[in-house]
């Protein structure tokens, strides 16, 4: 068996084809900083694609997969399998935002690496990084991860298509340790009566973001998953006509609209201000009534089953009335 090249020879390949692996959420939004790419959203759809013609150079591009491929599939890919990481180096492995917000890191960032058969762990080709703003729990920190990712896509698109020459590797970064696992992570979910206070903050910040926080507090011996007090407050009205109606209101900032989030199937699709006047709600005694919301339901992908309405500024509380279930219109 011929020994495998070096990561220079590889990434001085052109791929005669390109293959994307991603999710069936992220693939719309990602498939136009890689045109002419082929999608796969399933390791079976991965093998679909990958040929083992040995005159055609494919490379494999795995962003948001959630898949480990094995090694035979990786030996496919006769141009590379290079993965984007929504984490920088430091922090390999699942569910590393809520580890490093535990630890207490100040930056953060998305990276991308060659792969090899263990997760995280091929040579480093590029690192984007910036810092954590303080006191902003995992939802946050995501807010910032994901548009990081897409510029860093944006950058190496070029040189992913073998149309412009990869840039110098980043001198003196290397992964921190094997990969974190999600279970062991997922372990720091627990606030026992037992820890001290500092503990318990550093997990409460690191798990508290919603709407279904993992956190658990240990009360008389039990069990019970944390709830959020929230300051907001507001209603999801539900489905009238072909809109999607509430309100929200913020005792606290009377003077600032509340900023929703409104997620279909897990994926954001709209940032609203619920600004529109309620008076049934100032009647209410709640403010002066601007504080409605409407989303037309033309605004959403016929395919898309249930709709969320999260508040950011509230712990990522759901708003209650929610989630909503839609019609069936696909």
């Amino acid at each position: 068996m011929a020994p495998p090249l070096a990561a220079a020879d590889i990434l001085s390949i052109r791929p005669d084809r390109l293959v994307l692996a991603t999710s069936a959420v992220l693939a719309p939004v990602l498939a136009p900083l890689l045109p002419a790419a082929e999608i796969a959203t399933s390791p079976s759809g991965v093998d679909h694609l990958l040929t083992a013609d040995k005159t055609v150079s494919v490379r494999l591009v795995c962003i948001g997969f959630g898949h480990v491929l094995s090694l035979s599939t990786l030996g496919r890919c006769g141009a590379g399998a290079i993965n984007l990481h929504p984490a920088p180096p430091d922090y390999p492995g699942s569910a590393v935002n809520h580890l490093a917000l535990y630890e207490g890191a100040t930056r953060f960032g998305v990276t991308a690496h060659l792969m090899e058969p263990a997760v995280d762990s091929g040579p480093i080709l590029a690192v984007d990084r910036f810092d954590i703003p303080p006191g902003i729990g995992h939802r946050g920190l995501d807010e910032l991860t994901w548009p990081a990712l897409l510029r860093l896509l944006h950058r190496l698109s070029p040189c992913l298509r073998g149309l412009a020459p990869w840039p110098d590797r980043p001198s003196g970064e290397h992964w921190r340790g094997p990969a974190s696992r999600r279970a062991r992570v997922m372990d720091l979910t627990r606030i026992g009566q037992d820890l001290t206070p500092a503990e318990a903050a550093r997990r409460h910040r690191a798990f508290r973001d919603g709407p279904d926080s993992a956190l658990l507090f240990e009360r008389n011996g039990t069990w019970q998953p944390y709830q959020p007090s929230g300051r907001i407050k507001g209603w999801v009205d539900g489905i009238i006509g072909d809109t999607v109606r509430g309100w929200a209101y913020d005792p606290t900032e009377p003077a600032h609209r509340t900023r929703i989030r409104v997620e279909a199937d897990g994926y954001p699709v709209a940032d609203l201000i619920a600004d529109g006047q309620r008076r049934d709600v100032a009647d209410a005694g709640h403010g002066d009534g601007n504080c409605g919301f409407i989303l037309p339901l033309a605004q959403l992908s016929a395919t898309a089953r249930q709709l969320e309405i999260l508040l950011p500024d509230d712990e990522w509380r759901r708003l209650p009335g929610g989630p909503l279930l839609l019609p069936n219109t696909g």
